[in-house]
This record gives C-alpha cells, structure tokens and sequence, in this order.
C-alpha cells in the first residue's frame, strides 16, 4: 500500500464545481497536482542579494538542486524530493495527527505535539505509521517519546519522520536560520511587486501575517515610508514580528484588529494598500483533503468583499491596490474585483505578469493573474491590481 493518494479526499458538490469552474480536463489535472507540494519553491534572499551564490552552496549540499531565478536574482529556486513509494502494509502501532499536520508531515515534517489527535499504546523508539483524521497513511516514524508524556507535553518534537513520499527542504534542515532569507511563492512575491510600494508611501497590509508580502514591501520601500500591518491573529502576528526583528526593519507597525471595524475609526488614508484576505485556501499544497462546499465558498466571498469596501475607504484618490487570494473560486476571485468596480475602483495592468488567464471579460480581457495547479508549477493564485478614481 503506497502512501500517495491519486487524488484528494473531496465531495462530490466540490468536484462538480470544479469541474463546471475549469472545465474537466483541467480540473482532473488540478486535482492531480493539488495532492502534491508544488514542483518549485522559491527561497527570497532579503536585501542580501550577494548571498545568493552561498545559499545555492549550502542548499546543494543537502541533494537539492538550486539555482538564482532569471528574472528575480534575489530569488533562489529549488525543488522538493519524491515522490517516494512508502509501503505501509505493515502492521504497527499508529499516530493520528490534524489534517494540516498531515499535510506538513506527507512532504517530509517530523511530527509535532500540537497536531497530534491520538497516540495509543505507543512507546518510546517504537517505529509507527503516521495517519490523518481520514485514514490516509502520510509517513513512517519513529517515536520520541511515548502516549503518556505525548499527553503531558504542548510542544516540541514527538516522532522523527523516517520516510513520507515527498521531501521539501525547510531552512532549519538547510542550516539557513542565520541567512536573511524566508520561502516566498512567486505569485506571492508578483503581488508585492505590482504594488509597486514607494519611499514615502503610506502602505497598508489589512490581512498580514504571516508576514511575507509585507516584509517584502519593507524591502521595496528600502525600509523607508510607512507599513501599517493588521491582522485578526496575535499568534499569527508573532511571525511577522520575528522576521522584523531578524531583519532589522524600523519602517512596519503591527496591529492587532479587524481591518472592517478598524475603517470605521481611522481618519489615516493610504497610498497602497495589499489586500491578502482569508480564503478558502484551495491553492494551497498539498492538500489531501478538500473540505470546501459552495456555502462556504460564498461565505468567503461575502467577508472579502467586506474587507475590498473597508479598505477603499482608507485608500487615497488616485491610490493603487493589490487584491491576492491563495484559493482559485471565481466567487472569491473575479467576481470580488467585479464588485469592487461597483464602488469606484478600476481594474489596471500589472507590470509584472508571469500568468494571465482570468475569468473577468468586458469587451476584452481584463488583466489580471491567475494560476492553477496543474497548469503552473506554484500554488494557485490569484491577483488584480485597482486603483482608486480622482474623485
């Protein structure tokens, strides 16, 4: 029994969706690759650009291949292991983890206390098959510690991943945590660049953490200007406060807050404004299960267009914003841009294109990105650039 399920767990109202969305044949190659980490990641090098040469060293060390992207140089390019074939027919004791535990473990994570669901009967040194909450095997490990102090313990450590079918490289297994650098998707990084953020710009990131579009937008700014950073999570926020503090950046403010109830007090208005909403992350990978229904997908949609109109009362006349979501709905996508022109945004180009497919069609296209698993070789993506009238 090999672990690589060939496709992921999902309803048959989402296939259907799907399937009408994109159309089956590339819906079927959808699912295909959304079950699998993306086939490059991308490691930003932060203002450091000379280091790229020594990071392409260390990474290679460990049997990844590594190269310095041809367009952006500050960007290093390398790809994951696998997949591997994993035979989990032999019979051992188990561990049961969250879905998005899971996710991390199948493409090479050891296993974390914090996701584990269930641990029965294991000891300390006893080889086990990881599962999901579905029964999905997702690796082989060996246990660190047994059920008992498992229970015991919040964090730390609890089984050492022997084999999983996908390895994706992660900087403390690099040895990069001293090197200004962070894994930064290309799309992710396009959005950044788009906004096209200016010394002097008052700068708004409404949904910020985990804070990798916004320390991105220190970096085009040259540390200078303003970044208001928001986000709902405190504990999300505490990634974005480290990569501050690792980075030296004097020019970012974080506040804990709901952009929507946020608006309503300010009197501050913004040049740029990134807006990276929650979504239903159905770009994201891998994903083995895809727990997502039409419901949902509108009960998004509905709190993005909320976020979209809280933020152009904050964004200056003649002002630009950046609309990004990890997820591919038209719902949550095209047609929260479609609402926004409702209210006096306008869709414009964006300099830096790598993809422009888009469900969005006046007389022609209107240009925005979209990317999507088994067409691209990232997650799936999407944005649009707006900008405000003069009046």
């Amino acid at each position: 029994m090999l672990a690589s399920p060939p496709l992921p767990l999902i309803s048959g109202e989402l296939r259907q969706y799907l399937d009408e969305l994109l159309g089956k044949e590339t819906a079927k190659n959808y699912l295909k690759a959304i079950c699998t980490p993306m086939e490059e990641y991308t490691l930003h090098i932060f203002q450091k650009q000379e280091l790229a040469e020594t990071i392409i060293e260390k990474i290679e060390k460990f049997d990844f291949k590594a190269y310095q992207h041809s367009d952006f140089p500050n960007l290093i390019v390398t790809q994951p292991k696998g997949p591997f074939d994993v035979d989990f027919s032999e019979k051992m004791k188990e561990i049961v983890v969250d879905n998005r535990a899971a996710e991390m473990i199948y493409q090479g994570s050891d296993v974390f206390v914090p996701g584990i669901k269930r641990a029965n009967k294991v000891k300390e040194n006893d080889l086990v098959i990881v599962k999901n909450q579905n029964d999905v095997s997702v690796a082989k490990a060996q246990a660190l510690m047994s059920h008992n102090k498992i229970l015991s313990m919040k964090k730390g450590v609890a089984a050492t991943n022997l084999e999983s079918p996908y390895k994706v490289p992660s900087i403390p297994q690099l040895g990069l945590e001293e090197f200004p650098v962070y894994f930064h998707s290309i799309p992710a990084y396009l959005a950044g660049l788009n906004l096209d953020p200016q010394p002097g710009d008052k700068i708004l990131d409404c949904c910020a953490a985990p804070g990798n579009k916004t320390i991105h937008l220190s970096e085009l700014t040259r540390n200078r200007g303003k970044i208001i950073a928001v986000d709902r999570s405190k504990r999300r926020l505490r990634s974005l406060n480290e990569k501050i503090k690792k980075f030296e950046i004097t020019n970012i403010k974080t506040i804990v807050g709901n952009i929507i109830e946020l608006s309503k007090k300010w009197n501050i208005k913004f040049d740029k404004i990134l807006v990276d909403p929650p979504c239903t992350a159905l770009g994201l990978r891998p994903r083995l299960i895809l727990d997502v229904n039409r419901k949902i997908i509108e009960s998004s949609a509905d709190y993005q267009k909320a976020i979209l109109f809280a933020c152009n009362k904050l964004l200056k006349p003649e002002g630009e914003l950046v609309y990004s979501t990890c997820t591919i709905t038209k719902e949550e996508n095209e047609d929260v841009v479609n609402h926004a022109l409702e209210f006096g945004l306008e869709v414009i180009d964006q300099a830096y294109k790598v993809s422009t497919r888009g469900f969005i069609y006046t007389e022609e296209p209107i240009p925005v990105q979209r990317f999507i698993p088994g067409q691209d070789k990232t997650l799936g993506f999407f944005i649009a650039k707006l900008r405000k009238s003069r009046s």
